[in-house]
């Protein structure tokens, strides 16, 4: 019995409602201690595992260091960006790099949504609009 992929999904999703309940008590200003942690759990979390689905063809040790290295620069990139603007505020920064994230997660999703659209074609129903 193979329990490493399950405990792997149960974690990873343990991972995402953390960092979840951390960008929302941010943008609540909830004042918290857990706040902290949270927050820069999903600053380094999200980028970091988009850049590993985008990794898949290296060894798991490469991916995560270079997902980590990756996250630890957008973030640092994206707020001299927003310090150059004179845009900067702890809560748009989340967000922005939040966005990025979820860019880069869509765009990895591409594949998938081309196959549906040719499952689709397969059965004869037409394209869909848009």
């Amino acid at each position: 019995m193979n329990s490493g992929p399950a405990v792997s999904r149960w974690l990873g999703c343990g991972v995402i409602a953390a960092a979840t309940a951390g960008v929302v008590l941010a943008l609540a200003d909830v004042d918290t201690p857990l706040r902290g942690p949270l927050v820069l759990l999903a600053l380094a979390g999200a980028p970091a595992a988009v850049v590993a689905a985008w990794l898949q063809s290296l060894d798991m040790l490469a991916r995560i260091v270079v997902a980590c290295a990756v996250a630890v620069a957008l973030d640092a990139l994206v707020a001299e960006a927003m310090l150059a603007l004179g845009t900067w505020s702890p809560g748009m920064g989340l967000v922005a790099i939040l966005l990025i994230c979820a860019v880069g997660g869509v765009l990895r999703m591409k594949p998938a949504r081309g196959a549906l659209i040719s499952h689709r074609w397969a059965r004869g129903d037409p394209p869909a609009a848009g």
